[in-house]
């Protein structure tokens, strides 16, 4: 493998219109327009007196993050049920990155105006922690939050205490929390969804020039919790370059997005792994971006997906790669766990807890512990998912029947309306 094997693909060289640019990145683990908020959150208007109560919904819908992506979806679907919701948008207030179709911008921009009776509703705030607004309240004063280590940063228990209730995606942050020093009896979970009918099998499948009979997905930012070193030794240790198989890396760097991913990816092969380009297997890195609209069309590109991350809220991109039908590989600890099991995913075993590392890119981890995925346990499950195609077909189908049956967002969604009706009535 020459140093050219490791391509380097914008939207634009995919050969292929199904992928768009966005500026700045694109949603969820896919990159980013704007940066988690510093400020303080917007507080509503003042409401009519002859207002309905409602829902306050504060979150930043306007950026792309993963917070933004949930939000966009629960906050359109509440409003089809026809509950009172007005929208209170934090960081931006408008869709300056073009994110949104033409149809959902002009609906959020009807329940920004909506008027609801805040004093006899709910101030619901759909951020991190400590971006709680601890002053401001309704008749109930709710957030929603996760995070991904075996604890919360600090401030973080203290900002959730001063909430009525606190929905987090998964069991493993209900138990993380409660751990953490937040009151059982606040926290409720509240699980994220699926847009089952977007993710689908049989999507066009975006074109990549260097593709191989078999080819990994693995979507993720650039970060120690992640553990894109992990996923690179077990690939390179247990594929050949002769084998017709190909890792495909959707990444991009948040806190650094000027660093140069693939040079990383260089060192790495040759420093660390210790092999020569020519003889590792192919990997294909995507820059640029990708619309929340056309990612199924990559995932339907690939025939397997591949995160041995060190910890997740929930794990987004594993919920869409089992919507698409993809065999997932994922690590077996944190809140992924909730919808992957033995039964239809290829679960990677740890070698136990390890500190985050003092140099992590945010200093949110400080002092935590997240799991430590095993190489060997990761190279077995990769190698059988490329030996084994029916094997890892059936168990992904029963992974997409279990998404379908409870985890889209028509069936989640309902949760969301019992919970929010409960505090209204």
């Amino acid at each position: 493998m020459t140093s050219s094997s490791i391509q380097t693909l914008t939207a634009e060289s995919s050969l292929n219109s199904l992928v768009s640019q966005v500026a700045g990145g694109a949603l969820a683990d896919k990159g980013t327009c704007g940066t988690p908020p510093e400020g303080q959150p917007v507080s509503p208007s003042p409401e009519a007196t002859a207002a309905p109560p409602g829902i306050a919904f504060q979150t930043f819908i306007y950026n792309a993050s993963g917070y933004a992506e949930e939000a966009y979806a629960i906050v359109l679907g509440l409003a089809r049920r026809g509950l009172p919701v007005r929208l209170l948008p934090q960081l931006a207030g408008s869709d300056k990155c073009h994110l949104l179709a033409s149809q959902a911008r002009a609906t959020l921009e009807v329940l920004k105006n909506r008027k609801i009776d805040l004093a006899r509703g709910v101030y619901f705030q759909h951020v991190p922690a400590y971006a709680f607004n601890v002053h401001l309240s309704g008749r109930y004063r709710v957030g929603r939050t996760m995070f991904e280590s075996d604890r919360l940063p600090d401030g973080w228990a203290e900002r959730c205490q001063a909430m009525d209730e606190v929905w987090v995606p998964s069991s493993f942050n209900q138990h993380t929390f409660a751990a953490s020093g937040v009151d059982a009896h606040r926290l409720r979970v509240v699980p994220a969804g699926v847009d089952t009918k977007l993710f689908r099998p049989g999507a066009p499948p975006l074109s990549l020039p260097q593709a191989r009979g078999f080819n990994f997905l693995s979507i993720f930012e650039w970060t120690p919790r992640k553990a894109p070193e992990v996923l690179l030794e077990a690939y390179l240790r247990e594929f050949k370059p002769d084998e017709d198989v190909c890792l495909v890396l959707k990444t991009y760097q948040h806190h650094d997005p000027l660093e140069d991913v693939e040079a990383k990816i260089l060192y790495y092969i040759e420093h660390e792994v210790g092999l020569q380009l020519e003889d590792a297997p192919s990997i294909v890195l995507l820059s640029g971006s990708i619309e929340q609209e056309r990612m199924p069309h990559l995932y339907c590109a690939c025939q397997g997906f591949v995160l041995p991350s060190r910890g997740e809220g929930y794990g987004r991109p594993y919920l869409e790669a089992m919507a698409c039908g993809l065999p997932v590989i994922a690590t077996r600890w944190s809140g992924q766990l909730d919808f992957l099991s033995d039964a239809n995913s290829y679960l990677v075993e740890i070698e136990g807890l390890t500190a985050a590392p003092p140099d992590v890119s945010t200093d949110l981890y400080f002092g935590h512990y997240w799991a430590q995925p095993s190489v060997e346990s990761l190279r077995q499950q990769m190698r059988r998912v490329f030996t084994h195609p029916e094997e890892a077909r059936q168990k992904a189908a029963i992974g997409r029947e279990l998404m379908v049956r409870e985890w889209d967002w028509e069936v989640v969604l309902e949760r969301w309306v019992e919970e929010f009706r409960r505090l209204l009535e």
